[in-house]
């Protein structure tokens, strides 16, 4: 695997978000301020590969129209891709951008929960299967995004999100939560969102209900309507 040294510039003429990568236009060598010269290898207008890792962190996720600087790296197969992008204001200066800390609100529910489930287990009052239920559900649901991820990006059989949704449910929300902010996976589909937030806050009802004085007046009101509708 080869990197060449000289920085071009280009734009970003697409990118598929949910897949992580795109294809930047690269300038020619009057527009990118020599750095397209002879000896670069790109000729104007050529698409370069670039992946979501290749891009500098920031609040919001690359857009096609974008100006960016970036090096180019041939790989073994003989493909090349851009590394270490830089995005580029109208004047062609690098904007510096802002580390970001992505999901701060889902690990502080994340760290609630985990507080919680420890205290009513070391109280006794729910068994430690339930905490270790969490626990395999949570490997499982994690496993699950990164086989979806990885499938995403080789254009493999994806995990549905029906059933992603239903590891969650199920109890394995807080591994969903790790592998969403770390794989930087199913975190810009608001429809997804919505539907997952829904499936946690289902799902940590029902552990109130079973952990809290409630249980009792539920089991027994779920006991009335079983007797009410039995043949």
């Amino acid at each position: 695997m080869s990197s060449r040294s000289a920085r071009q510039q280009g734009a970003l003429a697409s990118w598929n978000d949910e897949r992580g990568f795109g294809f930047i236009s690269v300038d020619g060598p009057s527009s990118a301020n020599g750095a397209g010269s002879t000896g670069s290898g790109n000729r104007t207008g050529e698409s370069v590969f670039a992946h979501i890792s290749a891009f500098p962190r920031r609040d919001a996720r690359p857009a096609p129209g974008e100006r960016v600087s970036f090096t180019v790296e041939t790989t073994n197969d003989g493909k090349t891709r851009a590394r270490n992008i830089r995005y580029l204001s109208a004047s062609g200066r690098p904007i510096r951008a802002r580390k970001s800390r992505p999901g701060t609100m889902s690990y502080v529910v994340l760290a609630t929960f985990a507080i919680a489930i420890s205290i009513v287990t070391a109280i006794g009052a729910l068994p430690w299967l339930f905490a270790a239920l969490y626990l395999v559900m949570s490997v499982i649901t994690y496993a699950s995004y990164a086989t979806d991820k990885k499938a995403a990006q080789t254009r493999q059989w994806r995990v549905t999100e029906s059933a992603l949704l239903g590891l969650g449910l199920f109890g394995g929300w807080p591994g969903a939560i790790v592998a969403q902010q770390r794989l930087r996976h199913k975190t810009q589909k608001p429809m997804f969102r919505q539907a997952f937030w829904g499936t946690v806050v289902l799902n940590i009802l029902v552990f109130a209900i079973l952990t809290t004085a409630l249980r009792e007046p539920v089991i027994e009101l779920f006991r009335l309507i079983v007797t009410a509708t039995a043949p």
